[in-house]
């Protein structure tokens, strides 16, 4: 078959590498970041691992190109959310986002730090992975400001608001994706979760929305115990 035919995986360079991320993502979800191996991936894309170092220098390379993908998708994601029904729904959106995706390559982050100690900070891949994280981090700052104003509020002149929204948003959605809230329901406790947020980062005389809401949430959050 000659060169022209550019729908087969072995001609097509990009097609290669999505069957490679591919597999290696099944990897994960099957068996964390242990699971991920170049003779692994190459088993499941059913390739071989020559192939694979064509893209990647290790395994390392391969997640960090997963982690990428998602925080990238994740901006985009951010980036669409209406800004018009209030500053507490948009963060509980991005919560609900950082869920959705915390479950494939977010939660593996913390094991591939333990299991590789310091990456190389000289690796392509990462300064990727620190490059899209700082397009995140700026969307979701954006998108704050932006649902905030719509309300008539204005967050916080602090550097710590952006850090401080940042890992809240990501703990509750880690709480979420290991069920540590079991006992509440997932929409209530986001809803708790992004109120509280919500008025941690806001100016002080612009904050009151806020508290009325981490007030109503707790209100249904009791009466679901009952």
């Amino acid at each position: 078959m000659g060169a022209s035919s550019g729908g087969s995986i072995y001609g097509d360079a990009e097609a290669r590498r999505r069957r490679t991320l591919d597999a290696a993502a099944a990897l994960l979800d099957e068996g964390g970041y242990s699971a991920l191996t170049i003779r692994s991936v190459a088993k499941r894309a059913g390739t071989s691992t020559g192939l694979i170092y064509q893209y990647f220098s290790d395994k390392q390379d391969i997640f960090m190109a997963l982690l990428d993908e998602n925080i990238v998708e994740s901006t985009r994601a951010v980036a669409a959310l209406p800004r018009d029904r209030g500053l507490i729904a948009l963060i509980a959106a991005i919560i609900d986002e950082s869920a959705r995706r915390w479950g494939r390559v977010g939660r593996m982050s913390q094991i591939w730090r333990d299991a590789e100690g310091a990456a190389d900070t000289e690796r392509q891949s990462l300064r990727e992975v620190h490059h899209s994280g700082a397009q995140y981090d700026a969307a979701v700052l954006a998108a704050v400001t932006e649902a905030a104003a719509h309300e008539g509020r204005v967050l916080r002149d602090d550097a710590a608001v952006l850090p401080f929204l940042l890992s809240g948003m990501q703990g509750v959605a880690a709480s979420i994706v290991q069920d540590w809230a079991s006992h509440l329901d997932r929409d209530e406790f986001a809803q708790f979760s992004a109120a509280a947020l919500a008025r941690a980062i806001t100016a002080p005389e612009s904050s009151e929305p806020g508290s009325a809401a981490i007030d109503s949430a707790a209100t249904r959050a009791a009466a679901s115990r009952d």
